[in-house]
């Protein structure tokens, strides 16, 4: 069953942490993610837009092949150590001050990813679930925004989310093969497709199964994905995992703190 999301685009205020309403703090707990619209404004947009685009052609950038064939998309690694700007993104206070209002506790940053699905030739974005990439030990919280900068509709290659499907036991999250081998029931629960404007956020628990579309469109799809955990994360790898995120500065057992993983309060 796929359902999607209607947003006209709003008027006014942006959200801010003050004004997110419990509504959507109790549909992220209940469905594992949230749509905000107009997080940024227009002009903070086209900055970030602007910088984005720089980073994309200069930055060395990790790509994702589809098996069939197909680029999934490209996306540079940790851009906020790269520039100012993203960075400054990265740590938005808005953005954060949302991200720990949905966590309902204190939330370091552990990474971001710019990233880009190109156009006509792209390939969907696999169902997937991003916890087994993080190499934290059982953190009850981690969190990803995914930020617009260019308008995403459905022909874009916006996000599925399939609601309520973040809810695991905790010996049961696949750290290989795709969420529908370990639960084959998902593929009869509902897929809720989110299609956002420039400025607004989506919000994914880090067990929540989603996945993307194609981009059909002439327009490369931009964004800023950034990702939150619980502020006392330890590094745990797990050598089972299929991909896991590098750490080159710490050892296992040891906590994500210090500079390379600020708290975002």
């Amino acid at each position: 069953m796929i359902e999607t999301t209607k947003h006209p685009r709003p008027s006014g205020e942006t959200t801010t942490a003050r004004t997110l309403s419990v509504d959507l703090v109790e549909q992220y707990h209940r469905d594992g993610y949230v749509h905000i619209p107009r997080v940024l404004g227009g002009s903070e947009v086209e900055e970030y837009l602007a910088d984005a685009g720089t980073q994309l052609d200069r930055q060395r950038l990790v790509s994702w092949n589809a098996a069939e064939g197909g680029n999934v998309m490209d996306w540079v690694p940790e851009p906020e150590n790269a520039s100012e700007l993203m960075r400054r993104l990265a740590l938005h206070p808005e953005i954060t001050g949302i991200a720990e209002r949905l966590a309902g506790q204190p939330l370091r940053m552990f990474k971001s990813e710019l990233l880009r699905k190109h156009t006509s030739d792209s390939a969907p974005t696999p169902m997937h679930i991003d916890a087994p990439a993080f190499p934290i030990a059982a953190a009850p919280v981690t969190l990803t925004a995914w930020v617009a900068l260019v308008d995403v509709p459905v022909q874009r290659g916006c996000l599925t989310f399939i609601p309520g499907s973040h809810r695991w036991p905790e010996d049961a999250i696949p750290t290989v093969g795709e969420p529908y081998e370990a639960r084959p029931e998902l593929r009869w629960w509902p897929h809720v497709t989110v299609p956002v404007r420039a400025g607004d956020c989506t919000f994914h628990d880090a067990r929540l199964v989603h996945s993307a579309g194609a981009n059909y469109t002439d327009m490369a799809r931009i964004s800023l994905a950034t990702v939150y955990m619980d502020a006392e994360a330890v590094y745990h790898p797990d050598p089972d995992a299929w991909y896991q995120d590098t750490v080159p500065d710490r050892e296992p057992g040891q906590r994500l703190d210090g500079a390379r993983y600020p708290r975002i309060s």
